[in-house]
């Protein structure tokens, strides 16, 4: 509709948060020749354009921004004794910089809470220790593009005539403070999803239609959801049971045990790419959290042989390149007399010597790099999407060692560049990344936030116990949640009432009174439709049934799996699935030696008789079956043989 009035020069589509854009553009390009295709960002990408333009200053990546800070915040003295006493801890930092990076990317000024005046003032202090150096964080991008809207470099910016806001509900207020200074007099329209807020409902109540007005506004009409997985979402995001649309499946894939749950979906995603026109990018596997539990489902899938991808998390502390690059920055920065690590690949000492010598850090890192040959042993030792993922690594190494040396204010040696590089791949699991990854080829593995508005083929969604949906309340480390929910100035919802909760969310799915605890639940559960929203052909629901801890605590299914179970008839178990995935095979072959030599056993002392010929025929089969599958086939021969030892008690532990 806009285009029958602009040209599509003149369109400027802005989405609520960058990993939608990609999506959105190509949905457009769908829909529209090329040429008519309007430009699509996001609000955060459309402020580093704005400030590359009219401010000097560097904007800094995630990674040296959290450098920055640990360095800025190592000798920092803090006003309140808790913060005085939580800064011996070795994850402080860590902690703060969560509750800071909130603070900074929403604008807010906590004024009440002392513990969170103290850490505005020292948020505060970093920025303005950054300016005077020349750099700005990431979170500050709105609010320097905003000022920059809103003076007399507007002009020079802003060259279209009509916006297109999509994603609306997610528009936190600075983000809609920038879009009303964007749009200025240009004719504005925002598409807002109800019942899908995940991004901005998580620090502010309520619809988004709360807070602002239009001159006109009218509701599109719903339609009918076409398939089972849609059906689910509904579900799960206003309550409603829909007929059944017939068309594709909804299934529980339940196992005993968390790992066990990895190595299913695994074996179940092999079984779907083997079907004509599947591929790995059209599957998906979404957990509630971000980081650890991403790259912990990341490492599982790729050691079942599966290739992976994701958006916001850069696989930087598990990267075999880095290793060998810490490696070899450990031995460059150790000194005489400091005993340097036995342990980690093997380097050759002259070529390092060598190195030293070289001028420089990066020339010297890069050098090292390339006379070691780290470039052709990624070539061969990884697949094509894993080796671009460690080449990435390996550049964003390079840039550490350039900033330290184009920064006046940080020493630019050996030793420094190894505290860096170490906290960077120690805190990798831990830490996500601002803005969206152009990767493709690998099983998507992300939170449910970073999927919302995408597609796929299938979706798994993971951990679906009680304890995870809804789980309870979390909304940081550094205070007890009893605390945080008291806070009326935390950024983030804490201070909340029953209207509040009533506003923000129709599904009723708990009978607590405190209406904290039923707002974070009623999240929960909306995550979950987003997640269910993405499937298009086929949606699992995973959990398992003993939780991994020494006690083996049985562990409930998610009160919002259950209710769906009995309210939507077309939500039915999974089917046991065939052995397809390398993993589930060799899980498979261990196991039945393992069973083979109790069934032995229990016969001494138990009233039970085992055929030994047909134990001895099934392990005959398999040693021929190892036979013919060369050099892998020789390694698990060996840990079969080193099974029975063990078992046998001819080795111990």
């Amino acid at each position: 509709m806009l285009l029958d009035e602009h040209d599509s020069e003149d369109v400027l589509v802005i989405t609520g948060a960058p990993t939608s854009t990609e999506t959105f553009r190509e949905a457009l390009g769908g829909e529209l020749p090329g040429a008519a295709t309007p430009y699509v960002t996001s609000p955060v990408v459309h402020a580093t354009d704005v400030l590359s333009q009219t401010d000097d200053r560097v904007i800094l990546s995630d990674a040296l921004r959290r450098e920055l800070l640990y360095r800025f915040l190592a000798d920092y003295e803090w006003e309140t004794e808790y913060l005085q006493r939580a800064s011996a801890q070795p994850s402080f930092i860590e902690d703060v910089d969560a509750v800071m990076g909130t603070i900074s990317w929403q604008t807010v000024t906590p004024d009440e809470t002392p513990e969170l005046r103290d850490i505005t003032a020292a948020l505060e202090a970093f920025h303005e220790w950054l300016a005077k150096h020349g750099h700005m964080e990431r979170g500050d991008l709105i609010s320097e593009a905003l000022e920059a809207l809103t003076g007399s470099a507007r002009d020079d910016v802003v060259d279209f005539d009509a916006v297109l806001a999509v994603e609306f509900e997610e528009f936190f207020p600075l983000d809609r403070a920038y879009l009303d200074a964007l749009a200025g007099n240009c004719d504005l329209v925002c598409v807002a999803e109800e019942n899908a807020s995940v991004r901005r409902t998580w620090v502010e109540p309520g619809p988004v239609t709360d807070y602002v007005s239009f001159s006109e506004s009218r509701r599109g009409a719903s339609g009918t959801p076409p398939t089972r997985p849609a059906a689910t979402a509904a579900y799960f995001a206003d309550e409603t049971v829909p007929a059944d649309p017939e068309t594709g499946s909804v299934s529980v894939l339940a196992t005993d045990s968390s790992d066990e749950q990895l190595t299913e979906i695994a074996n179940e995603i092999e079984e779907l790419v083997e079907q004509p026109d599947w591929n790995y990018d059209d599957v998906a596997v979404a957990t509630k959290q971000s980081g650890s539990t991403v790259t912990d489902t990341i490492e599982a899938l790729e050691r079942a042989g599966l290739p992976t991808e994701s958006t916001t998390v850069t696989g930087f502390g598990d990267d075999p390149a880095i290793r060998e690059l810490l490696a070899a920055v450990r031995h460059l920065a150790a000194d005489d007399d400091d005993e340097v690590p036995d342990h980690g690949p093997e380097l050759d000492p002259e070529r390092l010597d060598r190195v030293s010598e070289v001028d420089g850090l990066e020339d010297a890192i890069r050098w090292w790099a390339t006379d070691s040959g780290l470039k052709e042993r990624i070539a061969e030792r990884a697949a094509p999407l894993d080796a671009r993922s460690q080449f990435g690594n390996v550049r964003r190494a390079f840039r550490m060692a350039e900033f330290l040396e184009g920064t006046a204010f940080l020493d630019a040696t050996w030793e420094s560049f190894e505290e860096m590089l170490e906290r960077a791949h120690e805190y990798a699991p831990q830490q996500n990344q601002t803005s969206a990854t152009d990767l493709d080829g690998g099983v998507r593995v992300d939170h449910l936030q970073a999927i919302k508005n995408e597609s796929f083929c299938a979706v798994f969604l993971v951990n679906l116990v009680d304890s995870e949906y809804p789980g309870d309340p979390f909304l940081t480390r550094l205070f007890p949640t009893e605390r945080v929910a008291s806070m009326p100035d935390y950024p983030g919802v804490t201070d909340v009432d029953a209207g509040d909760v009533a506003a923000t969310f129709s599904t009723k799915s708990t009978a607590s009174s405190r209406p904290f605890a039923r707002y974070h639940t009623e999240h929960a559960r909306r995550r979950l439709a987003i997640g269910a929203g993405a499937a298009t052909e086929h949606l699992y629901c995973c959990l398992y049934e003993y939780e991994d801890t020494a006690l083996e605590e049985r562990a409930q299914a998610s009160r919002f799996l259950t209710a769906a179970y009995e309210d939507l008839p077309w939500v039915t178990e999974a089917d046991e699935s065939y052995i397809r995935s390398e993993q589930a095979a060799e899980d498979y072959l261990l196991s039945r030696v393992d069973d083979a030599l109790a069934d032995v056993c229990r016969t001494n002392s138990q009233d039970v008789t085992v055929s030994l010929d047909e134990v001895e025929a099934e392990l005959g089969e398999i040693q021929d079956l190892l036979e013919q599958s060369g050099a892998r086939g020789e390694e698990l021969r060996k840990a079969l043989r080193a099974r029975v030892e063990f078992a046998t008690g001819e080795v111990r532990r």
